[in-house]
C-alpha cells in the first residue's frame, strides 16, 4: 500500500491511498488544476482513482470534489447527511451512500467509515486496509472517542491531526468564540491531545505517523513534531514521523 498527503490544512485537504494500481482519494479541497499539479509532482496517475471518500462538508475538504468527480467520472462516497450538507459545493455527482460503521471493498482495499466528533452534519474518519498494510486518517475531530481509539489500534500507518498548541491558541489573535470552538469537543485536537492519542495506539507494527491539519496561526511544525516524537518514544513502536504541509505534497509512503 502507498499513500500521500497531497495537502493538509485549513486551505485544502486531500489524501491519496493506493494498492495494486487502484487508488482512492480521501477528501479534496484543492482545485482540479492544483490537484493535478500535485499528483504529477509525485507521479500519481489520476486514472487509477476509483472513488472519492468525503469525511465532512467543510469547504477545505470538499471544495474540489465536484469537479474531480465529474471530470474523472468518479463516485463520491460519504454519509447521506454529509452529502446533503455538501449541497451546491459538490453539486451533481455519482453519490454512493457510505455511513459510519459500514465497510466497502474496492479491489484489494477495504475502507471502513468511523464516526467522529466535529462540528459537521455527520463527520466520519476512514480506515483503509490492504494486503500489505493499513492506514487510519484522523483529522478534524474534537475528541478521541473510545470508538476512534479502538478503530486505530494495530494499524501500519496513521495520519493524525495536530491542530494547535494550547498556549499559542490562548495567546493568539482568534476571537474568544473561535478559540472555544477550536478547543471544544467538536473542534480540533491540540498537540497534547493528539500526542496522547499516539501513546494509546502505538505498537510494534506501527511504521509511519504523519501529522496533519496544523493551524498556520496557532501551531508550529516543530512544536507538533516535538510533542509527537516524545509521545512515540514512550511506546514499543518506532515509526517514521513526518509533518504534512498545506502547500506541497508529502513523499509517497510505502507501508
Amino acid at each position: 500500500m502507498r499513500f500521500c498527503l497531497l495537502a493538509s490544512g485549513s486551505k485544502g485537504n486531500a489524501i491519496w491511498v493506493e494498492e495494486d494500481g487502484l487508488a482512492v482519494l480521501i477528501d479534496n479541497g484543492l482545485s482540479l488544476a492544483e490537484l493535478t499539479r500535485r499528483l504529477k509532482k509525485r507521479d500519481l496517475d489520476p486514472k487509477r482513482l476509483v472513488g472519492v471518500f468525503v469525511t465532512h462538508e467543510h469547504t477545505d475538504h470538499i471544495g474540489g470534489v465536484g469537479p474531480l468527480s465529474r471530470g474523472h467520472e468518479l463516485p463520491v462516497y460519504t454519509s447521506p447527511l454529509t452529502f446533503h450538507a455538501c449541497g451546491r459545493t459538490v453539486g451533481n455527482v455519482d453519490f454512493c451512500p457510505f455511513a459510519s460503521g459500514e465497510k466497502l471493498k474496492l479491489g484489494s482495499l477495504t475502507i471502513t467509515a468511523v464516526s467522529s466528533s466535529h462540528d459537521a452534519a455527520d463527520p466520519q474518519l476512514y480506515v483503509v486496509r490492504g494486503n500489505t498494510g493499513s492506514l487510519g486518517v484522523a483529522t478534524d475531530l474534537g475528541v478521541v472517542t473510545h470508538l476512534v481509539r479502538q478503530s486505530f489500534l494495530s494499524l501500519t500507518a496513521i495520519v493524525s491531526e495536530f491542530n494547535h498548541d494550547l498556549k499559542m491558541l490562548a495567546d493568539g489573535p482568534y476571537p474568544w468564540f473561535l478559540k472555544q470552538r477550536v478547543r471544544g469537543r467538536k473542534g480540533h485536537l491540540s498537540n497534547d491531545e493528539a500526542a496522547q492519542f499516539l501513546i494509546d495506539v502505538n505498537h510494534e507494527g506501527l511504521s509511519r505517523v504523519v501529522l496533519g491539519h496544523l493551524s498556520e496561526v496557532n501551531n508550529k511544525p516543530e512544536l507538533a513534531f516535538e510533542a509527537a516524537a516524545a509521545a512515540l518514544s514512550r511506546g514499543p513502536g518506532n515509526p517514521g514521523l513526518t509533518v504534512a504541509s498545506q502547500w506541497e505534497p508529502t513523499e509517497v509512503f510505502e507501508i
